[in-house]
Order: structure tokens, then sequence, then C-alpha cells
């Protein structure tokens, strides 16, 4: 029964491919390649971050609004991150969004699709400000792109890392592991009781999602086929990711069962836990917790051997874009010279949140260079930003929840959990496109 219906939605998927399930995208007008003389132009800005971030994206928009007074000020709004999107949804076909927004690299190619987005190549090329592929982390930068158009430039690569404590590594003399097998065997020299603390405690809801994604990569999967936008865990490397995961839980014994959201953070900074996977975003936080801690990549740790493709870690990006409607021609080319300014000093964002600038100028910036955390982030090569779709999060959620189902149950049915998460993925995929 299961195959017919999944039959089913794939071939309703692929017709309404072909017909009006797919919003066209606006051409792009030509643009005139001259600079104006910018002379008190005002701009507005979007985006959803608050807290520690919040505080460098205004440092941010205060450095920018200092230095080109006169000639171009921002004034800048921030909401929280649902209220934010649901806002721009609702008012870029009015006309009446920002004329530059932040948002996540997943959300470019559904936002694209609608056309809510204003393509960017004839603009970039035209102004010549040097805005350009070679200037920041390619993969990054190319991740922006739908069907052969630029909609955004990255301002950061934000992923997990895998946090150690030194004093724990000394006292029971391991080296910081470069594989799953050398995770597993420092991790087993703690007791690995309540009393004693674990190894490696992961939370059966967050980050794992991250960490299923980064080990679907190093398994050889990616989340969605992007010829159809279909699910596309539902094999061999979707189970190997799912067993790598599980297995420090139910085989190796090193966490401890059903740990609560921020309870392996927790464990972690109290120095109960030899190691925690976490995002970068945490950085600051593990500093202000005392912690003697160190950060290492988690290339070829989610993986039983390492592989052509282990290296692999599941990455987003913030990414600024032009919202459409906003198409004074002065007032985008002025949006376009803060971006290159924010992205070119991201050394700022770097510092208040852990994140990696995309930009080539700002990671070579004598100021993120003293950064000695993001020093030991490994390559940004392998910072890998999911499969391009507009259907990327219906095709690609329904997983999570049966992630965290496998973690709690010792006896879970892989099989049967992931072609159940794909068979739900594919039926809101066909009720996306029919939206």
């Amino acid at each position: 029964m299961k195959h017919t219906k999944r039959t089913l939605f794939l071939l309703i998927g692929g017709l309404l491919l072909v017909g009006c399930g797919k919003t066209p995208v606006s051409e792009e007008p030509s643009i005139d390649g001259s600079m104006p003389e910018f002379e008190n132009v005002q701009l507005t800005y979007g985006n959803m971050i608050t807290g520690a971030d919040g505080t460098a994206m205004r440092k941010l928009v205060q450095n920018f609004n200092a230095e080109y007074e006169g000639k171009i000020q921002v004034s800048e709004t921030f909401l929280p991150e649902t209220d934010y999107y649901e806002s721009l949804v609702a008012t870029i076909p009015m006309k009446r969004s920002f004329d530059i927004a932040l948002v996540h690299s997943y959300r470019i190619p559904s936002f694209a699709n609608k056309d809510l987005l204003y393509p960017l190549d004839s603009l970039m090329s035209a102004t010549g400000l040097g805005i350009e592929k070679e200037n920041y982390i390619p993969a990054v930068y190319d991740a922006m792109m739908y069907e052969g158009k630029q909609y955004g430039v990255p301002l950061d690569v934000h992923s997990i890392m895998l946090y150690y404590n030194k004093d724990l590594l000394a006292t029971h003399n391991v080296e910081v592991p470069t594989t799953r097998a050398e995770l597993v065997a420092a991790a087993q020299k703690m007791p690995n009781t309540q009393a004693g603390g674990y190894g490696l405690p992961l939370s059966t809801t967050w980050p794992s999602e991250y960490i299923f994604t980064s080990a679907l990569y190093q398994n050889g999967g990616t989340e969605i086929d992007t010829s159809t936008h279909m699910p596309a865990y539902n094999n061999e490397a979707g189970l190997k990711a799912l067993k790598v995961m599980t297995d420090f839980i139910h085989v190796d014994k090193i966490s401890p069962l059903n740990v609560n959201v921020d309870g392996d953070l927790l464990m972690f900074q109290q120095g109960k836990a030899m190691f925690h996977i976490n995002g970068n975003w945490m950085l600051n936080g593990m500093i202000d917790s005392g912690i003697n801690f160190g950060v290492a990549p988690l290339s070829d740790i989610l993986v039983e051997t390492p592989n052509s493709t282990s290296k692999k870690v599941a990455a987003r990006s913030h990414t600024l874009v032009l919202p459409q409607g906003r198409n004074d021609v002065n007032k985008q080319k002025a949006s376009l010279v803060f971006i290159k300014y924010i992205t070119e000093n991201a050394y700022l964002w770097a510092q208040s949140g852990g994140h990696i600038p995309a930009s080539n100028i700002a990671r070579e910036s004598a100021e993120y260079l003293a950064l000695p955390h993001h020093q030991t982030y490994g390559d940004v090569n392998n910072y890998t930003l999911n499969a391009a779709s507009p259907y990327y999060y219906e095709a690609f959620a329904p997983v999570f929840s049966r992630v965290t189902s496998a973690m709690s149950d010792p006896n879970y049915d892989g099989a049967d959990l992931l072609a159940t998460a794909a068979e739900e993925g594919e039926q809101a995929v066909v009720l996306a496109q029919l939206g």
C-alpha cells in the first residue's frame, strides 16, 4: 500500500512541476552601470537577529551609518524569527517590505520561486563593487543561486562543532579525536554514569537536526532529489546516518537516554561531559561558562569509515537579499554598498556569535585571525549548505521527529521510520506545490 501511495505522489508531483505549480520568476531588467553620488539615501533593513548576535548587528549598522553619514543611512528593524518571516511573506507582494532583508539560506529557493526576491546578477556586475564569488566561500556563494540567478550575498556560515573538555582529555590521557572510532574510544574512558559524567551526552531534539544532516552527507546521502523535489533520505545512506547517531546512545553507551534539550549543554558546561556537539553560535556561552574547552570540526566523525564525502558538515548561512517591489535603482545600488560593508566587516559578527564570515576579506582580517577558537573550526570548504529546492523544508522536516524517536528507543525500526518520514514529506511537497 505504501509503495502505491508513494508512486501516486511522485506522479502528481511530476505533473505539478511541468504544469502550473511553479511561480514564474521575474526577468532581470537592464541596469545602468554608473554609481551615483549618494546623498541622504534612506534605506530600511529587516532581520531576525536578537541576543548577542543582535548586539553585533546593531554595531555593524551603527558603524556603517557613521562611515556613510550624509550619503546612506540605514534604519534597522528586528523581529522574532516567526513574526519576521510572516511579515516578509505578507508585505513583499504589497511592495511594502524592507529595502534589504536578512534570510536563512535554505529559504532562498522558496522565496525566489514565489517571486519575492530581486535577482542581483545585473545589478552586481553593473556596479562593480566586487561582490563576486571569488571574494566569498565559493560553495556558500553558489548556494544563493536559484535557476541560474543570484538572489543573495552570504553573511556567514553557521554549523555544528565538536566541543571538548581539555581537562577531561588530559585526565584520561586522550587526544582530540579525528574519527568516529577515536571519539568513541575517548568517550568510553568516562564513567558514563549520572554520578560520574558521560563521554558525549546527546539531546534527542536539538541540535539532532544538524547532526543527522551532517551524518547523511558524510555517508554519501542528501536530503532531497532536486529534480523531483522529493525526499532522498529513505535509503542506505539514511539508515547509516541514523545508526551512526543512535549507536552513540544505544550501543556505545556514551550518552544517557532521553536527554532534554540543552541538558547535554548543561552537563558539558558543568564539567560532566568530555564532548559536546552544538553550533558555533554557542561559542561565547562556552567562554562565559568558564569551562576549559576547545573546538574541533565534525568532519569524519559521523561515519564508520572515512570516505570521499565524510568531511562534509551541514551548515546554513544568514544571507542578505533585496525584496521585490523596492525597485528604486539608486536605492538598490546603495543597498549593495551596505551589503558589501556588512559582509566584509563580519569579524564583528564572528566575535559576538562564533560565526564564520563568508567573506574572504573578513576572514583574512587581523581581527578575525586573532580569534583563537575560530582557527580550529576546520576547512571552511567542508561546510555544506542544503540542496536547493523551493520545497526543501516540506520534504526534509518530517525526518526530524523520527530521528528523535530512534534516539529514544533502542529497538527502533530505522527502515520504517525513514519510509514513514519520506511518505509524509512527499505529501507535504505535493500540498505545497498545489498551494
